[in-house]
């Protein structure tokens, strides 16, 4: 049936109803699904139910969490060819959310650069960063923004006296939100993985916040850990993990920006 009745994407119908019109109980359906899900040839979305995977579409993009880097490079390593759509770069005035997210005030000015990155032109990622246009007192430019040649990384690096010190984020799984949902090509509330992060100097000032939203079907999230003999076998979790985070809803904020009046302030 998925050979011939299915194509990528599609969701199969319920195990009540594939049982039925199989002739088969529920616990040899189960057993044919572990089956076909270690073979690659579908995958279980929660809030979605049983998708259905194609061989020819399984080569993911692999993308090393611990190393934050362009996508269009990840992508070519992977042997694919990326692209990128829906690319916007707007000077906006902060309403409350992001002037908490920035540490600036409501009412200053900020970019907004937001992106969706392609491999072999299917939608892997969304990326929105909102990003200060005064930090430590220097003007910051965005709008000459480019993904394949002009990186915002490139550009801080250009304009900026103090240097990146870090990145502090998070890894969650949410449904997507409907904006995001619409340019990854997914059903609205679909689950995705969402991986969110400021930015900060080595002065320890706010320059960032970046939302990156995957389309799990096309990307594969690497991480690499070190695991010293001598570390405490409970461990100990640093001072900056320890720090309040936005709470989920800030994402799917950013998500919807392009569509909402700013707020008044």
């Amino acid at each position: 049936m998925i050979e011939t009745d299915f194509e990528d994407g599609d969701r199969l119908p319920s195990e009540v109803k594939l049982s039925e019109s199989l002739g088969v109980s529920r616990a040899k359906l189960r057993e044919a699904f572990g089956s076909l899900w270690q073979a690659g040839l579908i995958e279980k979305k929660w809030g979605v139910g049983t998708i259905v995977r194609k061989p020819k579409d399984l080569q993911p993009v692999v993308v090393p969490l611990p190393y934050i880097r362009s996508a269009p490079n990840l992508i070519r390593e992977c042997g694919l060819t990326p692209s990128v759509s829906d690319v916007s770069v707007e000077k906006r005035q902060a309403d409350t959310t992001v002037a908490d997210l920035l540490n600036i005030a409501p009412g200053a000015d900020y970019w907004l650069v937001d992106r969706v990155v392609r491999a072999d032109d299917v939608p892997i990622q969304r990326t929105i960063d909102a990003v200060a246009c005064t930090v430590e007192g220097k003007p910051f430019d965005a709008s000459a923004f480019d993904v394949d040649t002009n990186t915002l990384v490139a550009m801080y690096r250009a304009q900026l006296d103090s240097k990146l010190r870090r990145s502090d984020g998070r890894v969650t799984v949410v449904p997507a939100p409907a904006d995001t949902a619409s340019r990854l090509h997914l059903r609205e509330n679909e689950a995705v993985l969402l991986v969110e992060y400021s930015t900060v100097t080595d002065r320890n000032t706010v320059l960032s916040y970046s939302v990156t939203w995957f389309n799990t079907a096309r990307v594969d999230i690497r991480f690499s850990a070190e695991r010293p003999e001598t570390m405490d076998f409970l461990g100990q979790i640093p001072d900056v993990a320890k720090k309040p985070f936005p709470p989920a809803h800030v994402s799917a904020h950013l998500s919807g920006l392009h569509h909402r009046q700013p707020e008044t302030v």
